[in-house]
């Protein structure tokens, strides 16, 4: 990854994030305070995490979350921690993914069963074993497919 400067950086993500395609948001249910920008960008977010893209997720989905402020903003930065663990699985540093996964079951708990549409208690599953799988491992692989795959 290179190092780039914020101005750089921001110059990156508005480039990556135009050129991502916003997902279809059908089994979501967003909170009706998501304006039209949130909206797109979590979309964004979605279809970057489902290409395997966890860094652009990441961006994208902080985006967001930095104005967001309502009750359930905790469940927005689950999934920053998700992308961010899963990020680190990819790259092999088992400390970054453990840590991210553990903070975004924190996060994801307390939205159990159902939050925006989805079913929390299956992705905390799939989190919860890709936190206690080793990385660079065809398992762990297969776990970051079945995350891409859930959301």
């Amino acid at each position: 990854m290179p190092v780039f400067g914020k101005e750089e950086h921001d110059r990156d993500l508005a480039a990556k994030a135009a050129a991502t395609q916003p997902a279809d948001l059908a089994p979501f249910e967003l909170p009706e305070r998501f304006d039209d920008e949130d909206r797109v960008g979590f979309a964004r977010g979605v279809t970057a995490f489902r290409q395997g893209d966890f860094y652009l997720a990441h961006d994208l989905w902080e985006e967001v979350w930095r104005g967001y402020r309502l009750r359930d903003r905790l469940f927005l930065q689950a999934f920053i921690h998700v992308a961010v663990g899963s990020y680190h699985a990819e790259c092999d540093n088992p400390v970054g993914a453990r840590s991210q996964f553990t903070k975004a079951i924190a996060k994801l708990t307390p939205f159990a069963p159902h939050h925006w549409g989805m079913g929390v208690f299956e992705w905390i599953e799939l989190v919860a074993a890709a936190r206690d799988q080793q990385t660079g491992t065809p398992e762990m692989n297969d776990l970051l497919r079945a995350l891409r795959e859930a959301l």
